[in-house]
């Protein structure tokens, strides 16, 4: 409070103005920041959740029609027959062989063909023994349909009937591949195989890849998740059963992520074999991408969607590896996934059942739950993680839509930012509003208090210009009539005090004066070395019978008058006067060096004075003068009525000179020696005083 009260009034509006004004600004800004951060969040989780329902909903659809297919495809005529005809014409080959160019050619598929192609995409080197077909009819089979097949591996699907295979296989397989073909064209599947539900042996294989032929049980394949499918539901002999295998690096797609939807094919009451829809995990990706097009489905710079399968790894393409591959791969190296999880990356071209995902919102989605979160993701980033689970049959997946903190806060930041400076230019117009109108409001106050200080500098002429009618002009105007009431007093007090000050030097000399006015009026002051004159006028009683006592004082009164004029002139201080004597001093309130020289001459003009006066007025007026030179005493006489009086020798010398009826001026011989040659002087005579020695006087003439 107490620096409060050292502030100007205009500080004081300002700062109350401000105070007032700023602090509104900032509760409306805190308000509306907080509920437009509180929109923007909620809006960026509401687009997120909703894209990842959207993306969920159609992944359920598309397993959905991919069981109704399997099952409807199960049951068709051309599957029953199909799978029928092929079983038996593979028993047919169970004795089959092939020559010795068969079986190298056949064994050259392998080590030069698939084998070198299968190893740039797996981790481990593969080895022929494992790949290579043993029993006869898969030997068999595999020479006529995969290494005497003139097409490229990944297209052998393309010879529709062996010129090679004379047996009765071909006309099954002539007759009923082009209606899986057909199916293949119309779904989209990658692959339909037909296995035999007593022998586990694939019959048949629409793509003819490397695990034609073999079998589910004791064959290189029977490790995969679709044989562990296709055992697990020929064991439970259901009509219109489904299973669905998660999505694997399937080898004979030489390491791709490939699904299979399984249904088991029924003749009658009997389970003679199994429907194998191999599907691709293309068309998922371009579900869960939007088809590579992140930011036209809404999903800004870092947003994605992607699947997690059981096993904790990724089902679908990153989005990040897609954009920048090398940029992925450096930051994966930096972080803490494995390098062998990097280089299998790296290899394989994409994540897919490779890039672990251990978050918490996977670990949510898998126990079923539902929501959104804040979570590290898979690159280490931090994010705003939409979460859920997929679910068919006795899979289960985690569908994770995520988009990067930083940029969902991004709006937020920018909305932080605009409500800053938009209370930033409110406060900055505010406070100028603030010093404008604390400016006009105290303009009249600031005129008030400059006349009041020139009035206390002295200023008399103080006028103050106030236009307001309020108060402020109320004042002004009382401020003016005092500033006019002063002025009139201070000229009153000013010509009282000129009066005062010209009778006071009329009275004393200017030393006196000053001593006066410096408060040491009471005391006496000692001077070395000054010059004394005292003059008698002799022949006043004369003149006054002649003239009469009121003529003869008014003539008085302008010898006096003559005197002080000449006295002002030369430098000299007259002392007193009491009726015809004249006392005079030089060199007492001005330090004069030639002090006896203006006293003498001062004397000489007093004797024209005189002479004019007798000329004039018929008069025989004298004026004796005595001047003497050394120290003195002066003083004020009296309290009430006072006079400025000299004493000393230096004095009562001057007027023992002074005595006389003739007109004569007399100095000591000290007043001779130090004027020297200046003035001409008759000869001395001495003048007796009272108890002390003869004076030596000299008279100046001339």
């Amino acid at each position: 409070m107490l620096g409060l009260n050292r502030l100007s009034i205009q500080t004081k509006m300002i700062l109350l103005l401000l105070a007032v004004s700023l602090s509104s600004i900032a509760v409306v800004a805190w308000n509306s920041y907080k509920s437009g951060r509180a929109a923007l969040i909620r809006a960026a989780e509401d687009h997120l959740k909703g894209v990842q329902v959207a993306k969920t909903t159609t992944l359920k659809a598309m397993l959905d029609s991919l069981r109704d297919q399997v099952i409807s495809m199960s049951d068709s005529h051309v599957t029953i027959d199909g799978m029928r005809e092929f079983r038996a014409a593979y028993k047919s080959l169970n004795a089959a062989s092939l020559t010795q160019e068969q079986s190298e050619k056949l064994e050259g598929f392998y080590e030069n063909d698939f084998l070198p192609k299968l190893d740039k995409q797996i981790d481990g080197e593969p080895v022929l023994e494992q790949y290579l077909p043993v029993k006869p009819a898969e030997r068999y089979l595999q020479y006529h349909y995969l290494s005497n097949n003139p097409h490229p591996y990944g297209k052998k699907q393309e010879l529709e009937e062996s010129e090679s295979d004379q047996s009765s296989y071909a006309k099954v397989h002539e007759t009923y591949h082009k209606s899986f073909e057909r199916a293949v064209q119309i779904f989209g599947f990658e692959d339909v195989m037909l296995v035999d539900a007593e022998s586990m042996e694939i019959v048949y294989s629409y793509q003819k890849t490397s695990e034609f032929a073999t079998n589910l049980e004791t064959g290189p394949y029977a490790n995969t998740l679709m044989a562990s499918k296709v055992r697990t539901m020929r064991s439970n002999n259901d009509r219109d059963d489904f299973k669905i295998a998660d999505f694997e690096p399937y080898r004979p797609s030489l390491g791709k992520p490939m699904g299979f939807a399984v249904s088991p094919i029924f003749d009658g009451p009997q389970m003679i074999g199994l429907l194998v829809l191999q599907f691709p995990i293309d068309n998922f990706n371009k579900v869960l991408t939007g088809n590579f097009n992140w930011a036209e489905e809404g999903m800004g710079q870092t947003g994605e969607t992607y699947l997690v399968g059981p096993d904790k790894t990724m089902r679908s393409r990153s989005r990040f590896m897609y954009s920048d591959p090398e940029g992925f791969l450096k930051l994966l190296r930096q972080s803490s996934v494995p390098t062998s999880v990097v280089e299998r990356i790296e290899k394989q071209g994409n994540v897919i059942c490779a890039m672990p995902v251990e978050s918490e919102s996977v670990e949510a989605a898998f126990r079923g739950q539902k929501g959104i979160a804040v979570v590290n993701d898979y690159r280490g980033e931090e994010t705003l993680s939409a979460y859920g689970p997929l679910e068919l049959n006795s899979l289960r997946w985690a569908v994770i839509t995520e988009k990067d903190l930083a940029e969902v806060e991004a709006p937020i930041h920018q909305l932080g930012r605009t409500v800053l400076i938009v209370a930033s230019g409110m406060a900055l117009a505010v406070t100028l509003l603030a010093l404008m109108f604390s400016h006009l409001l105290t303009r009249p106050l600031r005129a008030l208090t400059e006349g009041a200080l020139r009035l206390g500098r002295g200023e008399t002429d103080v006028k103050v210009r106030v236009k307001s009618r309020d108060e402020f002009g109320e004042l002004g105007r009382v401020f003016n009539q005092m500033s006019e009431n002063i002025k009139l007093q201070t000229e009153r007090l000013e010509g009282q005090v000129r009066e005062n000050q010209e009778l006071l030097h009329s009275i004393l000399p200017a030393s006196a004066v000053a001593q006066r006015q410096e408060g040491d009026e009471k005391a006496n002051r000692e001077f070395a070395d000054v010059s004394v004159l005292f003059a008698e006028i002799v022949g006043m009683e004369a003149l006054g019978a002649k003239l009469g006592e009121a003529a003869a004082l008014s003539s008085l009164g302008d010898l006096i008058e003559a005197f002080d004029e000449a006295a002002e002139e030369s430098g000299i201080e007259k002392v007193k006067t009491i009726g015809g004597s004249y006392l005079a001093v030089c060199g007492l309130s001005v330090t004069r060096p030639d002090h006896v020289r203006r006293i003498i001459q001062f004397a000489q003009q007093m004797e024209r004075i005189i002479g004019v006066f007798n000329r004039d007025e018929k008069a025989h007026l004298a004026i004796s003068i005595g001047i003497n030179s050394g120290p003195v005493v002066g003083g004020v006489v009296g309290r009430r009525k006072f006079l400025y009086d000299l004493w000393g020798d230096t004095v009562t010398i001057a007027k023992k000179l002074s005595a006389g009826n003739s007109t004569a001026i007399r100095v000591t011989s000290q007043i001779r020696e130090r004027i020297g040659d200046q003035f001409n002087f008759g000869a001395s005579h001495k003048i007796e005083t009272e108890g002390k020695a003869a004076i030596e006087a000299w008279e100046v003439v001339g």
